[in-house]
C-alpha cells in the first residue's frame, strides 16, 4: 500500500498549482514577526556535493532564506548511505535550527535493511513536507534488441541468466527491480555497482543485460542511441522520457517505486516553527529555478502536508520491509 500521495497520477502542472495555491494561502502567516528564525538554519543533507540529492537541496535553500529572513546554510553529512547526516539531525537540538533534507535510503530503506540504527525514521523526526518524488528508468544496451517483456520471459525460463545493475545492494535501484522480480514470478541476475557512472557505462558496454537507473545519467545516453529505456518505475510517464512506457502500461498494473526527497526536523520541535519551515519550502518549490533544478532530474514536485508525509514514511518502510524480505537482501 501507498499513501494517498502516490496512489492518485500526479502531473507536474497539478503539483505547481497546489504548491502556488498552498502558498498564497499561508504566505501571511510567513511575515508575521515572531522569535524563529533568529539566526541561521542549518540545512544537512547526508551526501556529498554535486549528488541530485545536493543540487534539489541548494535549489531549495536559497529561495528558502528569502522567506524565513534567513540565511539556510547547507552542511553536507556523506555517509553509511545517508545515515550519518541523518544520524545528527535525529539528535540535535529540536528549535528548528538543524533540519534535515532527506533521501529515501535514510529515511525509510536503512529501516528494512538493518538490524539496528541510532535513530528511527519513523518516531525520531517531525516531518516536515515531502519534497518531489523520482522516478527511476529501467534501460538496455542500444545493441540489445529484447524488451523488457522478452527478458523477463528469458529470466523465468532460466533464472539468475538475465543480469542487471544497481548502484548497490539495498539500494532505491536494486528494491525496484526486486519489486518487479516479485511482480513478474523471474529471477534476475543482481550486479552492484558503486555509483551511477560505472553502472551506466557498462550498460552502454552491454556487459549487463539492462540497468536500473536515476534519470539524469540515462537520459543523454538515450537520446543519443546509446542506451534503450525500456520503463519508468512511476505511475505516470516522466516528462524527462515521455515516449517510455510505465510499469503498468507493460502489464504490472500497481507497480510504483520512486525515489525521493523530503525534509524533516528532530522530534519535539514545535508545531509553529514546522509550520514556518513548511511555508518556506512550499514558497522555494514553486520557484523557476527550484522547477528547473527539479526538471532536470525528470522530478515530481509534492509539497505534502507535515501528516501526509508522516504517513508516507511510514508507507514507504512497510513497502521497503515487504520486498527486503522476499528478495532477502542484504546490506554491503
Amino acid at each position: 500500500m501507498t499513501s494517498d500521495i502516490t496512489q492518485r497520477p500526479f502531473s507536474r502542472r497539478d503539483s505547481l498549482a497546489a504548491l502556488l495555491l498552498a502558498f498564497s494561502a499561508a504566505a501571511p502567516s510567513a511575515v508575521r514577526a515572531d522569535t524563529y528564525p533568529a539566526k541561521p538554519v542549518k540545512l544537512i543533507i547526508p551526501y556529498p556535493p554535486g549528488g541530485g540529492t545536493d543540487i534539489t537541496g541548494r535549489a531549495m535553500a536559497a529561495r528558502l532564506s528569502d522567506v524565513l529572513g534567513q540565511t539556510v546554510v547547507i552542511e553536507n553529512k556523506p555517509g553509511a548511505t545517508g545515515m550519518i547526516g541523518a544520524a545528527s539531525v535525529a539528535k540535535a537540538p529540536a528549535d528548528g535550527y538543524t533540519v534535515l533534507f532527506g533521501a529515501a535510503s535514510e529515511m525509510a530503506i536503512n529501516a528494512s535493511l538493518f538490524k539496528t540504527m541510532s535513530y528511527d525514521p519513523r518516531t525520531d523526526f517531525e516531518p516536515v513536507t515531502l519534497v518531489a518524488t523520482f522516478p527511476l528508468v529501467f534501460v538496455a544496451p542500444a545493441t540489445s534488441k529484447a524488451s523488457l517483456q522478452e527478458l523477463i520471459e528469458a529470466a523465468r525460463a532460466k533464472p539468475d541468466t538475465v543480469s542487471y545493475g544497481s548502484i548497490g545492494s539495498g539500494s532505491p535501484q536494486h528494491l525496484a527491480a526486486e519489486l518487479l522480480s516479485s511482480m513478474a514470478k523471474a529471477r534476475f541476475l543482481h550486479i552492484p555497482y558503486k555509483g551511477s557512472g560505472p553502472l551506466v557505462q557498462d550498460a552502454v558496454g552491454g556487459h549487463i543485460d539492462m540497468a536500473v537507473s536515476s534519470v539524469p545519467p540515462a537520459v543523454p545516453l538515450v537520446r543519443s542511441g546509446k542506451l534503450r529505456a525500456l520503463a519508468v518505475t512511476s505511475s505516470v510517464r516522466s516528462e524527462a522520457l515521455p515516449d517510455v512506457p510505465t510499469m503498468a502500461e507493460l502489464g504490472f498494473p500497481g507497480y510504483e517505486f520512486n525515489t525521493w526527497v523530503g525534509v524533516a526536523v528532530p522530534k519535539g520541535t514545535s508545531q509553529e516553527i514546522v509550520d514556518k519551515l513548511r511555508i518556506g519550502l512550499v514558497g522555494a518549490l514553486a520557484a523557476a529555478e527550484v522547477q528547473s533544478a527539479l526538471r532536470d532530474q525528470g522530478a515530481v514536485p509534492v509539497g505534502s502536508t507535515a501528516d501526509q508525509f508522516r504517513q508516507f514514511v511510514l508507507d514507504e518502510v512497510a513497502k521497503s520491509d515487504r520486498i527486503v524480505s522476499q528478495a532477502g537482501i542484504q546490506p554491503e
